[in-house]
């Protein structure tokens, strides 16, 4: 009885000292009041304290942002200094121009990853608070937990197109070649009279005719993100209208490159 006892004790010993069966769950407790020790250690009021030195350098992030879009006449920011996520509205002369839950003006325009906040809708019809003619790609989300020099850098380039629709920055198109290229057949899945998939080759035959001046490096670059902007959408396609997260894990997965 004894040894038997003690190996019974050996086996639910292993299991509940699993990360499934208690542990996570103790270290998770344990870290969240270390955690908050560290926050409440000094008054918010304090500019050296955790929540003092997070706001402060939180506000010049979006300080860098607000200032860098600032009558861009692509996007209006509708969340100045609320929050950790910069959230863009387009204008409406740009309505319609990205079709991916990828963004592509950020991406090809700025070189900056973001997310449309598409899925986000979660099957409401944003036409139904912003008007007419507005659709689930028209908005764009960034997050503002990176670097203050990312988001300086990312004022810096907007600016540059914001100023003049016609100019671009290193490898990226300009806001006009962007535009342009977003009706071509470069970025749609199928042959519209075939209904096969588009080859790489037709992708950066259609681009160039659409914006000459691209080496064939950059072509390279703009073609395999369109490709993977049409693979995460037919990905997740099926998780429509609702996009919970659970679905939309499975779909595309949970870890992906950092930007």
């Amino acid at each position: 009885p004894e040894e038997h006892f003690d190996s019974v004790i050996k086996v639910f010993g292993k299991i509940l000292n699993t990360m499934t069966n208690g542990l996570y769950s103790q270290w998770s407790w344990q870290g969240q009041m270390q955690l908050w020790e560290m926050m409440m250690a000094k008054p918010y009021t304090d500019p050296t304290s955790w929540i003092g030195a997070y706001s402060e350098i939180m506000n010049e992030k979006w300080e860098a942002v607000i200032d860098g879009f600032a009558d861009c006449p692509v996007v209006t920011i509708t969340n100045k200094k609320a929050g950790a996520y910069a959230f863009f509205f387009f204008k409406e002369e740009y309505w319609g121009v990205q079709t991916s839950g990828t963004p592509s003006f950020f991406l090809d325009v700025l070189g900056v990853q973001a997310t449309t906040y598409s899925w986000g809708w979660r099957g409401a019809d944003p036409a139904d608070y912003y008007g007419e003619g507005v659709g689930f790609h028209d908005f764009t989300r960034m997050q503002l937990y990176r670097d203050l020099n990312v988001y300086i850098e990312v004022g810096r380039r907007a600016k540059i197109v914001c100023a003049d629709t016609s100019a671009s920055i290193g490898d990226f198109l300009s806001i006009d070649e962007w535009k342009a290229a977003s009706t071509t057949r470069a970025n749609r899945r199928l042959h519209e009279g075939t209904g096969q998939p588009l080859t790489r080759e037709e992708r950066k035959l259609s681009l160039k005719e659409t914006v000459p001046r691209l080496t064939d490096a950059q072509l390279d670059m703009h073609v395999t993100n369109i490709e993977k902007r049409l693979a995460v959408d037919e990905d997740v396609a099926a998780c429509a209208p609702d996009y919970t997260t659970t679905c939309l894990f499975s779909a595309i997965g949970t870890r992906h490159e950092d930007y």
